[in-house]
């Protein structure tokens, strides 16, 4: 089966997608992250009390 050559694929010279995110997405990606770590971090401490102060918490 003969193969024929594909031109690769380009976005459009002014496409929105290649423009850089604004201030507000920024600040939108940060805050999701910080959220993200400071849940983590809880969920860590909460196991940390429990496991070390098995007398308070009757499971």
């Amino acid at each position: 089966m003969a193969t024929h050559p594909h031109r690769r694929a380009r976005a459009a010279p002014r496409s929105p997608a290649l423009d850089r995110p604004g201030l507000g997405a920024r600040l939108l990606t940060a805050a999701q992250w910080s959220l993200t770590l400071l849940g983590i971090f809880c969920l860590i401490g909460v196991a940390v009390v429990i496991a070390t102060t098995p007398e308070a918490w009757p499971l």
